[in-house]
């Protein structure tokens, strides 16, 4: 951390230095840090999409992509040229000298170099890993949001949910402006929440939802408490994602105004890719970046929910080291037919292992294959024109189905 500050430091100083004397001024860019173990990009989204509609100049730092690297830098919702991107990183690497970065570290600072270039209004950096030790933490935010809190990279967090909570509060700063979306919040997290002093707004305590035939109420003490259209991001998930959204933009309200139509707008045009992204051909194809057991539960509710009259075909594939038995367990009984795949990635896990922890759970029907474009196109050959394919288990997977459609 203290590497990559001490390079946003130099960056900051020579883009200070290299302006004109009427130029020099700092503007002040209102950030918001967003981390959790689920829902960090929907939740980022959500934020892009109101803020944007409501006519601030919003840049959004998130990861990982899914087709191209720009997709990681935003501004008013769309990704950076190249130009831009290569142009931040050879001023990194002017500054840096010897100082060694990752592959993380630089984009976060190519991101916060275009942000203060481009002058926005508001910056949106979300969390990588953790939270405490992430290069994003290197700012200072006016306001936090965690979305949920889950046991999830392993071999870098470990699996003790009160730790990981302390890890992902580490983007708390004293006297802060914060909302936790998770309704079981481990007490470490509150407990390090009231050290800084710090009126942490809680889902289930501070604010809730109850769903309606068409629309849902966000119940709460504040100016944004009120019913609001389904959001356009699928999964019941979404609205406890939409809630902590709108509870944190009404918490920052003095300092960052909003309209309620800007609200009811943003919700319903809120665009992210592979989450619950339902692609209407035939067969229907699903695609999700599910890939721990939290997010696994989640989109099979949805499709029992929405799907479960359906043959259902699983394409599906996972990193090494995940949880496979817990992520896949949601789906057992509720797919037909399983597609398993190798990823094209050094972490990738073996399609041995994946069978055996699937025949453990009582599994008959699968096929195992080389790539995951050769499962999809195996799964949309055999599937009925009303049948449902649901692609799930990585970013990666989900990467593959994009490029192979």
């Amino acid at each position: 951390m203290d590497r990559v500050s001490a390079v946003y430091n130099l960056l900051k100083q020579q883009n200070y230095s290299t302006k004109p004397p009427e130029k020099q001024s700092v503007k002040s860019v209102y950030t918001i840090t967003v981390a959790g173990t689920n829902g960090k990009g929907s939740c980022v989204a959500y934020l892009e999409s109101i803020l944007v509609t409501a006519g601030y100049k919003v840049g959004v730092y998130s990861t990982p992509h899914l087709l191209a690297y720009n997709e990681r830098i935003r501004l008013n919702g769309k990704p950076v040229s190249d130009p831009l991107i290569t142009h931040s990183f050879a001023k990194i690497n002017s500054v840096r000298e010897h100082v060694s970065l990752s592959y993380f570290e630089f984009g976060t600072l190519a991101a916060l170099d275009i942000f203060a270039e481009q002058q926005v209004d508001i910056q949106i950096l979300e969390v990588g890993l953790g939270g405490r030790l992430d290069a994003v933490n290197i700012i200072d935010a006016d306001a936090a949001l965690i979305t949920s809190i889950d046991i999830d990279h392993v071999d870098w967090l470990g699996d003790d949910i009160f730790k990981i909570a302390v890890e992902k509060a580490g983007i708390f700063r004293n006297n802060q402006v914060a909302v936790c979306g998770d309704r079981t919040v481990p007490k470490s997290l509150l407990d390090y929440a009231n050290t800084l002093n710090i009126q942490l707004q809680l889902a289930g305590r501070d604010f809730d939802i109850q769903m309606h035939t068409d629309e849902w109420q966000l119940m709460a003490e504040h100016l944004f408490a009120a019913f609001y259209p389904m959001p356009s991001l699928n999964g019941a998930h979404q609205i406890q994602n939409a809630a902590a959204v709108i509870t944190l933009l009404a918490s920052i309200h003095k300092d960052i105004p909003v309209s309620k139509a800007s609200l009811n707008k943003g919700l319903q045009e809120t665009t992210l890719m592979g989450r619950v992204q339902v692609i209407d051909m035939k067969p229907t194809i699903i695609l999700d970046v599910a890939h721990n057991p939290e997010s696994a539960v989640a989109l099979a509710e949805y499709i029992r929910s929405c799907y479960s009259n359906k043959t259902i075909h699983a394409v599906f594939s996972i990193l090494a080291g995940k949880d496979v038995t817990h992520v896949t367990s949601p789906f057992v009984g509720l797919v037909n037919q399983w597609h398993i795949a190798l990823l094209d990635v050094h972490r990738a896990e073996s399609i041995e292992h994946m069978s055996n922890l699937l025949k453990k759970q009582g599994v008959k029907k699968y096929k195992t294959y080389a790539s995951i474009k050769a499962a999809l196109n195996e799964a949309r050959s055999i599937a009925g024109d009303e049948d449902l394919v649901v692609c799930f288990g990585s970013f990666y997977v989900v990467e593959a189905c994009l490029e192979a459609l």
